[in-house]
């Protein structure tokens, strides 16, 4: 046995010894993602944005560039125009009388109004229970506590400023403090977006490539609500701090996903100034001594009358300034509303432009925005896709009209969620 024998021998071993050490070392958070490995996916739903919003938003704002700079434009979203519906059709593909999320609330079989609360009410998968089953890593965080009990149901992360587990104290901090929100309204929802904003940051890193991560952000429909539509200076503000956050979460995309990432930003609904009150307690009269239940939500009113008031409820709301439109369950455009679930109030009240539904008129001086009708500043939402994965799956969305598409996007940026 030659000394250079042994030295060739042991050069094969330490080589062999090395190859073997790194296949077992895992990639570190910020390498190349492997060969055929799932990339990573963010939905933005910037709660009651109007689609003109991010048009009027300064050509420096970063969602203005990232429009730019990808693929966007205007989509109609679901009747009734509000949140749980809105994210209903966006997270599922489905309308709101295939969905089960038809509006506000419902009536339950005890005779009692329920709200849109409990996973076990939707009818249809969302994009993150049929993403989870396909082996990617999922996130819902949410500035809503109730947004995130409807939809987070089905993620391994489900985040909101009531639920938030130790290490997301530990590596974001808590959310703002709820006790210090109205001593400056408008930056606390700033905080607050930004906080969600950075807790998906968190996740990308834990996470690793591939990974679908659905965001919330509570603040655009807040302060619209508060101070009125994008051109107030408080709503545009808003949106562009919003943007600014993302701006850091697509840097962690880049240091986390390289090339395999995409942002996907739209809206679960609009949101349209308003400055007169409809109160239906006004309208109603003795009608609700005699049986009526009815929920209130901005530009939309649902009744539940009993066959005895039906006539009399619907001839007050017809008769009252500021009622545009009045569906009973007669009406032909319930199955072009896919108003027509179970679930749906038989009597559905449409406000006019500039005015809102509300218990009181005083809650008028505090109140400068609204959302729920038909009006094209409620229904029509942005949808952007940008990043490096919408470019590389050659993702069009110029054909998309209505929100209910938004589903198949994602699937497919996600690679496929065969079903």
């Amino acid at each position: 046995m030659t000394t250079e024998w042994i030295r060739r021998t042991y050069r094969v071993l330490l080589v062999l010894l090395v190859c073997s050490l790194a296949a077992a070392v895992p990639a570190a958070a910020g390498s190349s993602p492997s060969e055929g490995a799932r990339p990573t996916v963010v939905l933005v739903i910037l709660d009651g944005c109007a689609a003109y919003s991010l048009d009027l938003l300064p050509s420096e704002a970063y969602l203005r560039q990232a429009a730019a700079e990808g693929f966007y434009q205007h989509v109609r979203t679901v009747f009734p125009s509000s949140t749980a519906a809105g994210h209903a059709a966006i997270l599922t593909g489905k309308w709101p009388d295939e969905n089960g999320v038809t509006g506000k609330q419902f009536m339950g079989s005890d005779g009692t109004l329920n709200g849109f609360s409990s996973p076990q009410l939707l009818e249809a998968p969302t994009v993150i229970e049929r993403a989870a089953k396909a082996g990617l890593r999922t996130a819902f965080i949410s500035g809503k506590e109730g947004v995130r009990s409807l939809f987070g149901e089905d993620a391994d992360l489900a985040v909101s400023p009531a639920s938030v587990p130790s290490w997301v104290l530990e590596e974001v901090g808590p959310p703002p403090d709820e006790s210090t929100q109205y001593e400056d309204y408008c930056g606390w929802y700033e905080k607050l977006d930004r906080w969600v904003i950075d807790v998906a940051g968190a996740f990308v890193k834990e996470a690793g490539p591939g990974a679908f991560i659905v965001l919330n952000l509570a603040g655009p429909d807040k302060v619209g609500h508060r101070f009125g539509p994008v051109p107030a200076p408080e709503t545009t503000q808003c949106l562009i701090s919003v943007g600014e956050a993302l701006r850091g979460l697509t840097g962690v995309l880049e240091e986390v996903a390289r090339e395999d990432w995409a942002v996907v930003v739209t809206a679960d609904h609009g949101m349209t100034s308003v400055s007169k009150a409809i109160v239906p307690s006004e309208l109603f009269g003795g009608i609700a001594d005699d049986g009526l239940a009815y929920s209130l939500d901005g530009g939309v009113l649902y009744a539940w009358p009993t066959p005895t008031t039906e006539e009399a409820v619907v001839s007050a709301l017809k008769g009252a300034e500021g009622v545009a439109e009045v569906i009973t369950t007669s009406d032909e455009r319930r199955a072009l509303l896919h108003a027509s679930h179970p679930r749906s109030a038989p009597i559905i009240a449409i406000a006019r432009q500039g005015y809102m539904f509300t218990e009181s008129s005083a809650f008028m001086e505090y109140t400068k925005g609204s959302h729920g009708t038909l009006l094209d500043t409620d229904v029509m939402v942005p949808l952007m896709v940008y990043g490096p994965q919408a470019v590389k799956t050659g993702i069009g969305i110029s054909e998309i009209g209505d929100t209910v598409e938004i589903a198949g996007v994602l699937a497919e940026l996600l690679g496929g969620l065969g079903d």
